[in-house]
């Protein structure tokens, strides 16, 4: 399937018909219109969610940039925030009866539409080259039929997930259906049904997973699959593709910034994009190999690829983690145990800034790693919200009898700066901290938190580890990733070693979602096991190419001149920032030396290196 070009012009907007209706005027046949969404202006890191939204249109290379129908203040942060040359090309709709002054729109007849199953109208006039008007009444609900051997799938609820999907479908010539919308509360049990599989002794593991793929094909509906043809499901967070082992799938996550994942994994396969030159490869056991490890690096540094493997003492919390933030690679493997740690369950009693008492009981994991400091170490905490009054924070229903008001925000933000009147009342400890998700390294646990990975790339991420989709899948999509592959439940050694070498040597050129599914009918043979999970968009494959030493250098060059104007510009006073970014200066001063270093010795471009850290370069 070929990847589409991206539309030259992209649409930031929250309003889901100004969305559609900019998308009939700015499609092509072929062509992805980006659309993405605003940033989440009630978050802490609502600047963060800027940057976010820069970076895709950066990626897209957009030359206009509509800012459709937002409010002021996110209008001004976009303006503010935004890189100078994209600034320059925003253009503003302030409403949809300014959007004729804007674009040209189809001079066809419209298509007339309801206010629901806004994609299924919208894939109509998309192919129809016309303009969609929406207005009250019913609106059909058949799927649209295929033009080429794919379908996508969307999850009813969100009206502008249909809207990208309908894009998406558009562009890819792919059919488009609505599935039923799931309940927050049924997606979690599903999901951690998968997760706690080996824990139940009540039935056997064999017909649990039978009963889950069953109870996922029944919330799926009906799915007009075309004859050979793959699935793109648009998920609120549920892995449907389990459900479907007849053809290839992936997911595509709803919620939130769709639009900004969909333009990660098209941009990336653009023809002038480089593909994969830079690989990490982490394996921390020590009591045993991770075979697929070295499986990988033969197979990936003879084709060019510039290959890292942290393995034993070398993948350990700090050397891992900043790789994972800092190192611009283009594809991870990792291989170890994944899993919710043990921790804390603290309670707090505090009042919040509109004068409510308050009660909240937290669940906190733990992440420790080493710093330059032998007596300092660094840690990273995972909050999990347990009660708040009284009411159980996933009880939905209750929930909503609960007033919230400023207590999270306020708890947050006291937190932050370390408030020393804000102490637990109540120590306890947990077995497990649900969410937590921690990647066992060596002496230590690496707990995955939202940051920009890749030194701010789009890399694909293979988490070679039990239950590694669960929670990670949605959390490394957020922090960028544009392909993301995990598994549902516990895998064995062999499984592990024989996926991941049939999916980068045997299948390696077909798309990935088709790549893993080709793996996983070879290793279970047609069975009911296949605990693999891909997310991301269809049309990418591992596009491993010869690594460039040049090139790397210049990324390493330009992030270090970016972080040593960060550095001038943070006060000295403010002690754990100015030493985050003095880190972060010395890791891309010693990047880029150890490149120039291997520049200068002649490396040939398909190389592999074990355990580079700060300490010794061995290999």
């Amino acid at each position: 399937m070929r990847c589409p070009t991206l539309c030259r012009s992209a649409v930031i907007t929250d309003n889901v018909q100004l969305a559609a209706r900019m998308s009939c005027a700015l499609a092509a046949p072929g062509h992805y219109v980006p659309i993405l969404e605003g940033p989440r202006m009630t978050r802490d890191d609502k600047k963060l969610e800027v940057i976010r939204i820069n970076n895709a249109a950066g990626r897209a290379k957009s030359e206009t940039i509509f800012l459709g129908e937002l409010p002021a203040d996110t209008t001004s942060l976009i303006e503010a925030e935004f890189a100078p040359l994209l600034r320059s090309r925003l253009k503003h709709v302030p409403s949809i009866a300014d959007i004729e002054r804007a674009v040209s729109l189809p001079r066809k007849e419209p298509l007339r539409w309801g206010r629901d199953h806004i994609g299924l109208g919208l894939l109509k006039a998309l192919r129809s080259r016309c303009d969609i008007i929406f207005e009250d009444g019913p609106s059909p609900t058949e799927a649209i039929p295929a033009k080429a051997p794919h379908l996508v799938v969307c999850e009813d609820g969100n009206d502008m997930a249909q809207v990208m999907a309908a894009n998406y479908a558009y562009a890819l010539g792919a059919g488009l259906c609505l599935s039923p919308q799931v309940d927050e509360t049924l997606r979690d049990n599903i999901l951690e049904q998968f997760y706690a599989l080996y824990d139940n002794r009540s039935s056997a593991p064999p017909d649990i997973l039978d009963q889950l793929r069953r109870e996922l094909r029944e919330l799926c509906g009906v799915l007009p699959v075309p004859i050979g043809g793959s699935i793109t499901f648009v998920t609120s967070g549920l892995p449907f593709g389990f459900a479907v082992t007849n053809c290839p799938s992936t997911h595509i996550f709803s919620y939130p910034h769709m639009g900004v994942s969909v333009v990660n994994g098209f941009a990336a396969e653009q023809p002038s994009e480089p593909g994969i030159t830079r690989v990490c490869l982490v394996d921390p056991s020590m009591d045993s190999d991770a075979r697929e490890i070295e499986a990988a690096a033969k197979l990936l540094a003879p084709r060019g690829a510039f290959v890292r493997v942290y393995s034993n003492d070398g993948a350990n919390v700090r050397d891992v983690g900043e790789m994972m933030e800092w190192f611009p690679y283009d594809l991870l493997l990792i291989s170890t145990h994944c899993g919710d740690p043990n921790g804390y369950r603290w309670t707090y009693e505090f009042k919040d800034s509109e004068g409510y008492d308050r009660r909240l009981v937290i669940d906190i994991a733990l992440s420790v790693g080493s710093t330059d400091d032998p007596k300092i170490l660094g840690v990273t905490q995972f909050f999990r919200f347990i009660s708040l009054d009284g009411v159980d924070w996933s009880d939905r229903k209750a929930k909503e009898a609960l007033y919230v008001g400023t207590a999270i925000i306020d708890f947050m933000r006291l937190t932050k700066a370390k408030d020393p009147d804000l102490k637990p009342v109540i120590k306890d400890t947990v077995n497990r901290v649900v969410g937590a998700a921690a990647l066992k390294m060596a002496r230590g646990n690496l707990i995955l938190v939202p940051k920009p990975l890749a030194n701010s790339g789009t890399p694909i991420i293979i988490n070679n580890a039990c239950v590694s989709w669960h929670r990670l899948a949605e959390t490394f999509t957020f922090c960028n990733a544009r392909s993301y592959i995990g598994t549902m439940f516990e895998i064995t050694e062999f499984e592990a070693v024989e996926v991941v070498t049939k999916l980068l040597e045997k299948h390696h050129a077909k798309p990935i979602a088709h790549a893993l599914w080709s793996a996983q009918r070879e290793v279970y043979e047609e069975g009911g096991r296949c605990p693999y999970v891909v997310t991301g968009v269809y049309p990418q494959t591992l596009r491993v190419k010869q690594h460039d030493m040049t090139r790397t250098i210049r990324r390493l060059e330009s992030a270090l001149r970016a972080h040593k104007r960060e550095l001038a510009q943070t006060p000295p006073e403010n002690e754990a920032r100015y030493k985050a970014v003095a880190d972060c200066v010395a890791y891309y001063e010693r990047e880029a030396a150890h490149f120039r270093e291997l520049v200068l010795d002649k490396a040939p471009p398909g190389l592999v290196r074990r355990n580079y850290t700060r300490r010794d370069l061995r290999g």
